[in-house]
């Protein structure tokens, strides 16, 4: 029987809420079984640095806040809650994580500079690596609307400027650590990432890196790993500004 454009339109958008609607029912569900519901513990939205992960609700997840339903817990090291679910990743998977979450951030925020009102369209993906196509596909729409508006995706900082802001050293050094390895807060490393992430592309790294390297277009290049010792750590493999060395550490608290 012949159909009609719009009306496969909204069959189509139909067929989507149904099974949105399936999944929500079913994680409600396990959930409920554990009895550890709370609907009204917060969590880290998708698009964020540690997205799907549990938080006290400080901070504010702005106008994409998502609401738990489990009560917060400390996972092991190498894993992930995504999508209510603990997910054991590698080095290498929380690297394209926590940098395709920080290129989505940065472009969908600049798209609601200009349209507040603008959301990319929610993807229904599981676990570590369709959160990772998620990210992707948030940025790929931000990017296609900021095209639609006629305006520029977000400028890349030159490295100096990210990295000593008004000439000045990021965080504080821990210990006996050298000048070089400051730690810094969760919200400034988030920053960081969201400034340093912009049009880099993932480069070659050596088997013994734990993590992923990106360059960015000035030619720098900087890697993102999970430090045995210090938790998520972004490095300085390549600098292009002499006030930089080759080897500086930024750890997350």
């Amino acid at each position: 029987m012949f159909r009609s454009a719009d009306s496969k339109s909204v069959l189509l958008k139909a067929r989507y809420a149904f099974a949105v609607a399936q999944l929500e029912l079913r994680q409600l569900l396990i959930l409920r079984a554990r009895k550890q519901y709370n609907p009204n513990q917060p969590r880290v939205p998708a698009g964020n640095a540690d997205g799907g992960q549990w938080t006290d609700g400080g901070g504010g997840g702005g106008p994409r806040s998502e609401y738990a339903q489990l009560k917060p817990r400390r996972l092991p090291t190498g894993n992930r809650i995504i999508g209510g679910r603990a997910y054991p990743v590698t080095p290498a998977q929380e690297a394209r994580l926590d940098v395709t979450a920080a290129q989505a951030r940065a472009l969908v925020r600049e798209v609601q500079r200009r349209d507040p009102s603008w959301k990319p369209k929610p993807s229904i993906y599981e676990g570590v690596e369709g959160r990772i196509l998620a990210n992707q596909s948030e940025a790929q729409q931000a990017a296609a609307r900021l095209r639609e508006l006629n305006a520029r995706e977000p400028a890349t900082k030159p490295l100096h400027d990210i990295l000593r802001p008004a000439g000045k050293l990021l965080g504080s050094r821990h210990g006996r650590a050298s000048e070089g390895t400051r730690t810094v807060t969760r919200p400034e490393f988030s920053e960081l990432l969201e400034a340093l992430s912009p049009n880099a592309q993932p480069v070659p790294s050596p088997r013994s890196y734990e993590g992923f390297w990106y360059q960015r277009p000035d030619g720098s290049v900087f890697g993102i790993r999970r430090s045995r010792n210090s938790g998520i750590t972004i490095d300085v493999i390549r600098s292009n500004h002499p006030s930089i060395r080759d080897g500086e550490k930024l750890h997350k608290k």
